[in-house]
């Protein structure tokens, strides 16, 4: 029986590894991306740091369309963050609130992450095998995109281990809403407060927010998709940029004109 390429490395790894522990281990490394001070930034700015794991691959128990139990293919991504102030500033807690965004490249589609717990309970056991019933919180204590807003990151000192903590975003049925895409982006937001206005000659007021890209590619299809499918895009440079990126358009006074005064209230 002939074997094509993808699975013949398929039927390698389940040799070596069974279970999906095992097949986690198998994705590339971790990598720390450092914050950057970046023209806009003013200096009351304060950045996160940020680890990260390439986006994976796994089916997990879910449901289909119609409400009904079934197996669902998702994407995740494995993710840590630290407080740790620059040389020379003050460091205090700060809330992460935080926002995923995948867009593809290849398709111009958008996806928000999303934190369905019973997703997010299943792949958290994935990553972390020592979640248990003496140990509901496991060893990283992963949060989603929700949870983790709800205690500040708190202040690691320089000389020390950085007091990290974990999480993970989720994206679901990826090959029906962005089929067959294989150039992505992940924006990640909040993890700064850096905020930046531009005033364009239309009357625009766009607000921007220091941002977080993370670029992928993914040279495979949706056919028996593999943990490791997707890895950082570095082809053009480095995969992990900070970007100030256009969040909001509001409409702009404009300079020298005064807002409209509200309309009196209705007589009595």
């Amino acid at each position: 029986m002939a074997i094509d390429r993808r699975g013949f490395l398929g039927t390698v790894a389940a040799s070596v590894l069974t279970g999906p522990f095992a097949l986690a281990q198998t994705n590339l490394s971790e990598k720390k991306v450092v914050p950057l001070d970046l023209p806009l930034d003013n200096a009351d700015v304060w950045t996160l740091h940020f680890r990260y794991k390439p986006l994976r691959i796994v089916q997990v128990n879910g449901f289909d369309k119609n409400g009904r139990r079934a197996k669902q293919t998702v994407w995740y991504m494995w993710y840590q963050v630290y407080n740790l102030p620059r040389e020379g500033r003050p460091g205090e807690p700060v809330t992460f609130l935080p926002q995923f965004e995948l867009v593809t490249k290849d398709l111009n589609t958008t996806h928000l992450d999303e934190p369905q717990p019973y997703i997010f309970e299943q792949i958290r056991k994935i990553e972390d095998t020592n979640v248990s019933p003496e140990k509901p919180e496991g060893e990283l204590k992963f949060k989603n995109s929700i949870t983790i807003s709800k205690r500040p990151i708190p202040v690691s000192k320089p000389d020390a281990t950085p007091r990290v903590v974990s999480g993970l975003a989720i994206w679901t049925d990826m090959a029906e809403v962005a089929p067959k895409t294989n150039k992505f982006s992940v924006y990640i937001a909040g993890l700064s407060n850096g905020l930046a206005k531009e005033e364009l000659r239309t009357g625009e007021l766009l607000i921007k927010r220091k941002t977080l890209q993370i670029n992928f590619v993914r040279p495979t299809d949706d056919n028996n998709p593999l943990i490791t499918d997707i890895r950082p895009d570095d082809a053009n440079g480095p995969a992990e940029q900070w970007v100030y990126r256009t969040s909001s358009v509001t409409k702009s006074i404009g300079a020298g004109r005064v807002a409209p005064k509200a309309p009196p209230p209705p007589p009595m």
